[in-house]
């Protein structure tokens, strides 16, 4: 039988994770810039999270970055996981496993948008085939899977 208490924390990690790989790397280009590695890796793999908050107009006064966008996700999904664990609650595990699907589906989007072509009300769901769109997918798979183990722990307590 799963844990589902270790399994909650699944879609969060999954998410800071990625956002931690984001942020290392851009770090890592700024440092050897002529990195051929490090440029395939902040151009194709990671370009999901520079362009996720693209669409966000009341951000825009910010003018932040999206991999700084992305941090403050990072850093918010973090708190709310050490919140559940000095209260003991599940609670916030839940926020946080629901904000990780909210914010890996907003990649997943922003990786079909950047690299495929959108006419009118159709998307070509061609952005899901690249390197930035293959690692937001998995993002989300991963916070899917957390958020229905999330929800199906407090199905049973209410049913229970």
């Amino acid at each position: 039988m799963f844990q589902n208490e270790k399994l909650q924390v699944l879609g969060p990690a999954s998410v800071i994770g990625a956002i931690a790989c984001a942020v290392i790397g851009a770090h890592a280009l700024q440092t050897w810039p002529t990195s051929s590695i490090l440029w395939y890796l902040n151009l194709e793999v990671f370009r999901a999270f520079r362009y996720s908050f693209e669409g966000v107009t009341f951000l825009s006064w910010l003018d932040m970055d999206g991999l700084v966008q992305s941090i403050c996700v990072a850093a918010l999904l973090l708190g709310l996981m050490f919140v559940g664990l000095i209260m003991r609650s599940r609670l916030p595990f839940g926020i946080a496993s629901n904000l990780s699907l909210i914010y890996s589906a907003a990649l997943v989007y922003s990786s079909i948008v950047e690299h495929g072509t959108t006419v009118g009300s159709r998307i070509d769901l061609s952005g899901l085939i690249s390197p930035s769109g293959v690692l937001a997918s998995m993002v989300l798979f991963l916070s899917i899977w957390s958020t229905a183990i999330t929800h199906r722990g407090y199905w049973r307590e209410i049913f229970a």
